[in-house]
């Protein structure tokens, strides 16, 4: 595959949020498959480009994915002198490969262009995340929430807009829309999703309301059990900003598997 085709491949995969390694041959001496190239290996192992077929490709593919599980870069080197190798090739030569690692930044996907997820925009963005925003009002009325948004998706109905979208997994929602049906329709598609986080804004008892419905609708308590609702850490304030601040330490502490206590002693 031409380098200028993997560069649109990188592209593509960096617009769609897909973490990927890139493989390129850096050394090779004595007979080997190839004295250059380069591939693209993506989380499930599949490949684009090539660095020589057959097992040592494998064994690159291999590496690579597994380096990409912890975002590192490396120096691989790879024998191909004996049957008792690692590659169990005998071409006579040793081939090295520098892989690195490109992981894609963590999706937030607000349900809601209010006060609340106007001000989670630039604060999700800030710390490193893409920003899905989707919300059922006139996109001339929230312009400015749009304008922030990474990406913004007007809907008419949050279930069935939802239902209906490819999300990769993984993705962090938010729901804050303006009313507890447009929160009970979010909250029902997003729980269908392969979720990192999902949270809800609300009083106790609005939560306890929405969760009702959706347990006449068919939603288990196991299910539920899994949303963070009310929404955000436990740190006070009362402004959009402040309830911004304390839904992304929320989502940071399940990211990161912290706990979110105190690191004074």
């Amino acid at each position: 595959m031409e380098e200028k085709m993997l560069l649109k491949k990188q592209m593509e995969a960096l617009e769609n949020g897909k973490s990927y390694a890139v493989v390129t041959i850096v050394e090779s001496d004595g007979s080997t498959p190839r004295s250059s190239g380069k591939m693209l290996v993506y989380e499930d192992g599949s490949t684009e480009g090539t660095v020589g077929g057959g097992a040592i490709e494998r064994m690159a593919a291999k590496d690579a994915a597994d380096y990409l599980k912890t975002g590192k870069n490396a120096l691989r080197t790879y024998d191909l002198t004996s049957e008792a190798s690692e590659t169990g090739m005998t071409c006579g030569g040793h081939m090295t490969v520098w892989i690195e690692s490109f992981s894609a930044k963590p999706l937030l996907v607000i349900c809601g262009a209010g006060h609340v997820g106007g001000a989670l925009l630039p604060v999700a963005k800030t710390i490193g995340f893409r920003t899905m925003l989707l919300d059922n009002r006139d996109p001339e009325l929230i312009r400015d929430k749009v304008e922030l948004a990474d990406v913004f998706v007007p809907v008419k109905d949050f279930e069935k807009d939802l239902d209906g979208m490819d999300l990769p997994d993984g993705a962090f929602y938010v729901i804050v829309t303006f009313g507890h049906h447009h929160d009970a329709e979010a909250l029902k598609a997003v729980l269908k999703k392969n979720s990192a986080y999902v949270g809800m804004i609300g009083s106790r008892k609005k939560v306890q309301g929405v969760y009702d419905r959706l347990k006449g609708e068919g939603v288990s308590e196991e299910e539920l059990e899994t949303v963070y609702s009310p929404i955000g850490l436990d740190i006070g304030g009362e402004t959009p900003e402040e309830i911004a601040v304390s839904i992304m330490a929320e989502i940071l502490m399940v990211k990161n598997g912290r706990t979110g206590k105190h690191m004074k002693k």
